[in-house]
């Protein structure tokens, strides 16, 4: 059996995650602070927190240091929820932002600053779902950041980069990389240990012979995966459903 290393370029999930929590409300911020240690150790991720108990601190703070992910309260004296969110967007418009409240009237309002999510204080156990989402999408932002994978086996080592590699195609033994530019490369490697390697990062295998990057589809039918760049390529009947959902689940990620 091919014996198969890998080797990540910043590996693909990232295991410290730096959490901001602000809110004027001294001991919910402890009481917040341990909750979510909590379920993110529980994905073997560690936390690095930094609190604040009003917004313009943490308006401050995030100019000099970016969040992977801000839980934030919205009614606190000085500058509310919003307005620090309105701050935080200038410096990185994709923080990913989740409002803690307990007015529930809040909610519509929230949508203006198209947060991550709102949770409300009544029922802080939505925090284990959101959390959950969170993790994945911190890790797409990682991915996107860091997108180089490098895969080494007894015959060759291959070198992809996630986000500019449209599909695999393999044969006799080979697989050739297609790329969005147009250039091609070909290894010796077996399919599917690309396919087990790279399916973290949404490739999904739509045939024997074809791994396809979901960034580059553009329509599934009930035959063919169409990609970006007016390919059409066959759709095994028995791999139709689980193509979808990859595709879906890449979609939800965005």
């Amino acid at each position: 059996m091919q014996k198969i290393h890998t080797k990540e370029k910043g590996n693909k999930m990232k295991e410290e995650l730096t959490i901001y929590i602000c809110d004027d409300d001294n001991d919910f911020i402890l009481y917040l602070e341990d909750y979510i240690e909590r379920i993110v150790k529980s994905y073997r991720r560690s936390c690095d927190f930094r609190l604040f108990d009003n917004g313009a601190d943490l308006a401050k703070r995030f100019k000099s240091l970016y969040a992977d992910v801000v839980f934030m309260d919205i009614d606190m004296p000085g500058m509310s929820g919003f307005e620090v969110t309105e701050k935080i967007r200038e410096v990185k418009k994709e923080a990913l932002i989740v409002f803690i409240t307990s007015h529930d009237d809040k909610v519509y309002q929230s949508w203006e600053f198209q947060p991550f999510w709102f949770v409300r204080k009544s029922h802080i156990e939505d925090l284990e779902t959101v959390i959950t989402k969170l993790i994945v999408k911190v890790d797409e932002q990682f991915i996107d950041l860091f997108p180089v994978y490098d895969m080494y086996s007894n015959h060759n080592d291959m070198r992809i980069n996630v986000t500019d590699t449209m599909y695999i195609e393999a044969g006799n033994h080979y697989i050739i990389l297609k790329k969005e530019n147009g250039i091609e490369k070909k290894v010796r490697y077996r399919i599917s240990d690309a396919e087990r390697m790279l399916s973290s990062y949404h490739f999904v295998r739509i045939q024997n012979s074809f791994i396809v990057n979901c960034r580059f589809i553009e329509k599934i039918t009930s035959r063919e995966v169409i990609i970006k760049n007016g390919e059409h390529l066959s759709l095994s009947r028995d791999r139709t459903d689980n193509v979808k959902s990859a595709f879906l689940r890449f979609i939800r990620s965005r």
